[in-house]
């Protein structure tokens, strides 16, 4: 009889948190008084296979059961938004900025079409903001915005008073106890 590895979804929030920690976060010269400034890179993140591949299945956990497209806006959402769209089967609406700025979706839609935008980090949520405006614009029903990592630096602020929700797989603060903890 083979015995299958089974690992809890607390436990492979716990392991990821940990790994993003050791190999997200970089940190460089600032005008800080401290000197030193944090970065959260997320092409270092994004671009290995186990990280992305334990990302999407827990995002997966996050997205409403009526989702009928993923819809993402740049590259590194769009990295993220397949491994997501693979795990669930969900389809992906494909964004990309314009000469004149404005976000274009490519992929299957139709008016009313429910739809989650994702993102891979948010900042001060002006990128979110876009997409969720242009999907909006597309005649979309967004469900709400999900996203690897909230630095929380004003995105959930800025969405939530445009009518948008976030969900986050980590806030920031909770990422960098989390990664902590087991040293």
């Amino acid at each position: 009889m083979t015995e299958v590895f089974h690992v809890t979804r607390e436990e492979l929030r716990t392991e990821l948190a940990e790994d993003l920690g050791r190999g997200g976060y970089v940190f460089r010269p600032s005008a800080d008084p401290a000197g030193v400034d944090r970065y959260f890179d997320k092409q270092l993140v994004l671009t290995r296979p186990g990280l992305l591949i334990r990302a999407a299945r827990l995002l997966a956990d996050l997205l409403p059961t009526d989702a009928e497209r993923l819809a993402v806006v740049d590259v590194a959402a769009a990295t993220l938004g397949t491994a997501l769209s693979q795990h669930t089967g969900i389809p992906l609406l494909l964004g990309r900025r314009e000469a004149d700025g404005a976000i274009r979706f490519d992929g299957e839609y139709y008016p009313q079409i429910r739809c989650v935008l994702v993102e891979d980090v948010v900042f001060t949520g002006g990128q979110a903001h876009g997409g969720a405006t242009a999907l909006l614009a597309l005649g979309a029903d967004l469900l709400g915005i999900v996203c690897l990592l909230d630095r929380e630096n004003g995105a959930g602020r800025r969405l939530a008073e445009a009518g948008v929700s976030i969900r986050a797989l980590f806030l920031e603060s909770e990422l960098l106890r989390m990664s902590r903890r087991n040293p």
